[in-house]
């Protein structure tokens, strides 16, 4: 109660007071004692008026404050604060000044929070916080996916729950101690590289999980690249560099001469060959070359690649047939007769004297296709599924014998890619391998 509204109150009785005593001279004492008991009575309830209107006041005053901080407990920015009873120290003002400063505080928070859920919900890595119990805490989208887990079932719930690995209970002690460690752990064909953390301040660890088996693969793949290239450029100019070095010394015939300058000359095309091939994979692989879009015939691109390689066939008996109906695609020309003569040339590199080797088009379950059939050796059921690999080889010594590179089926997987195409292999042992081009069903009019 402020001293103006005491002040008030205690003047009031007082008056009531004189006014009783005035009574009491004027009128007599018993008159005086009826004015001043009224006079107190009035009093009293003027005091009790303004001692209601006073709380009522307070309490709304408090209700106001109530609602202030509890828009502020919601994330909300709250509304100023006015009292209703005169602020003489400043009160309303100072508290006002410390729910703007706690409002832009809270918001600061909420911001920084938005952004790390947003951050930690799109990372391709598992992310998984533990506590000094070790139970998890967060569980993100990439790590449900990892370690095949749904969040709500592993929260709370020991690490063992997502990690299933007893080995990581060695590592989570050191962890724990301070230590930052990588460790990789390998499960169903997949190769998980595991960052362990801890969590300055607050406790526990922080584990990222990232798939690394593809990355594992390419490192290998590129490991194996690299050793076929070096065997691959070594062996003819390790040829090269002995019939040269031959022929320096001298002493050789003229019959020999000319059969040392022949074999510098195949293994020197062998060389040009390798190079170009291993340009145009790289090409390819880069994707720089965008294919060409236009009608083209399979029919005939395949006789022309078939008359191409007929004076070789013919020389060895093998007969080339190519049969089928008149469609075309949608595509690149370059790069479908690019597939076609790597086909070919590996049928009749493979296929027997006085063999057959049968081109074919056709349009079957919505696929427009063009096969390439050979009656040769065949390729064993293992070896099919990397026979697109670069330099992988059945038979080592026959394709030295025939001259390949090694990469040209690599090429003609790499070149169907590009366009869209499908390019798969059928074969058994003894008995000869079909290679089939398959389209979707993107065929053209019928060519004049």
């Amino acid at each position: 109660m402020s001293a103006r509204q005491l002040g008030s109150l205690s003047g009031a009785a007082i008056g009531l007071v004189l006014l009783g005593a005035a009574g009491w001279l004027l009128r007599g004492a018993q008159d005086g004692v009826v004015f001043g008991i009224l006079g107190a009575l009035a009093g009293g309830i003027a005091g009790a008026a303004l001692t209601q209107r006073l709380q009522a006041r307070v309490r709304d005053d408090l209700e106001a404050a109530t609602r202030a901080l509890g828009a502020l407990a919601r994330g909300e920015r709250p509304e100023r604060l006015y009292l209703a009873q005169e602020d003489r120290s400043g009160v309303a003002g100072r508290f006002n000044q410390e729910l703007t400063r706690l409002s832009d505080t809270l918001s600061a928070l909420q911001l920084d929070r938005a952004r790390f859920q947003a951050i930690i919900e799109n990372l391709q890595s598992g992310v998984v916080l533990l506590d000094r119990r070790r139970r998890v805490q967060v569980v993100n989208p990439a790590a449900e996916r990892i370690f095949g887990v749904w969040a709500p079932e592993v929260v709370e719930t020991y690490h063992l729950a997502i990690t299933h690995a007893y080995a990581l209970e060695s590592a989570l002690d050191r962890v724990e101690q301070g230590e930052v460690l990588q460790i990789e752990r390998r499960e169903d064909g997949r190769v998980l590289q595991i960052d362990l953390a801890p969590v300055r301040g607050a406790g526990g660890v922080l584990l990222v999980a990232t798939d690394v088996t593809e990355e594992r693969r390419l490192l290998e793949v590129r490991s194996q690249f690299v050793a076929n290239v070096s065997h691959e450029l070594r062996t003819p100019l390790t040829v090269i560099g002995g019939f040269a070095e031959t022929l320096l010394g001298g002493g050789v015939d003229e019959q020999r001469r000319e059969r040392f300058l022949r074999h510098i000359n195949d293994e020197t095309k062998r060389l040009t060959l390798l190079v170009d091939d291993l340009l145009r994979l790289a090409a390819l692989e880069s994707g720089r070359e965008r294919p060409a879009r236009a009608q083209v015939p399979l029919g005939e691109v395949a006789r022309a690649v078939a008359e191409r390689y007929g004076e070789s066939a013919q020389a060895r008996g093998i007969q080339v047939d190519v049969l089928g109906e008149e469609l075309s695609v949608r595509s690149d020309r370059d790069r479908i007769e690019g597939i076609v003569i790597s086909l070919i040339d590996n049928a009749v590199k493979y296929t027997q004297d006085d063999g057959h080797i049968r081109v074919e088009t056709g349009r079957e379950d919505g696929k427009v296709w063009l096969r390439v059939s050979d009656d040769g050796p065949g390729i064993p059921e293992e070896d099919l599924p990397r026979i697109f690999e670069r330099f992988y080889r059945v038979d080592r010594s026959r394709q030295r014998a025939t001259g390949g590179s090694g990469l040209g089926l690599s090429i003609a997987r790499h070149l169907a890619l590009s366009i869209g195409a499908e390019l798969n292999v059928e074969s058994t042992l003894g008995k000869g391998s079909t290679f089939t081009l398959a389209f979707s069903d993107m065929a053209g009019p019928k060519p004049a």
